[in-house]
């Protein structure tokens, strides 16, 4: 149907276009997300992913969760990082 619609400068242009740049890595990457989905349906029945969640070369950009990091989990944070001199302000 898509061809049947296409003029034919729209179809060189897509020929020269995949003699530069083949699709065979976007399907290698389409058979990796789909088998790894496969393998996490087997695993885990109720899961809520999608075959975008386990692609390589076209992630899912999640947005960050809006939560501030509390005082007491910085300080236990800070505590692990080595040479570094914990602060703890004077009192009176």
């Amino acid at each position: 149907m898509m061809l049947a619609q296409m003029s034919c400068t729209e179809l060189s242009e897509w020929e020269q276009f995949y003699t530069v740049e083949y699709f065979q890595t976007d399907l290698i990457d389409t058979h990796f997300s789909r088998l790894s989905l496969h393998i996490t349906d087997v695993v885990c029945k109720d899961h809520g992913l999608t075959t975008a969640d386990f692609s390589l070369l076209n992630p899912q950009i999640r947005p960050a969760a809006d939560t501030e990091t509390s005082d007491e989990a910085m300080m236990l944070a800070a505590e692990g990082i080595t040479g570094g001199t914990r602060y703890v302000p004077g009192g009176g």
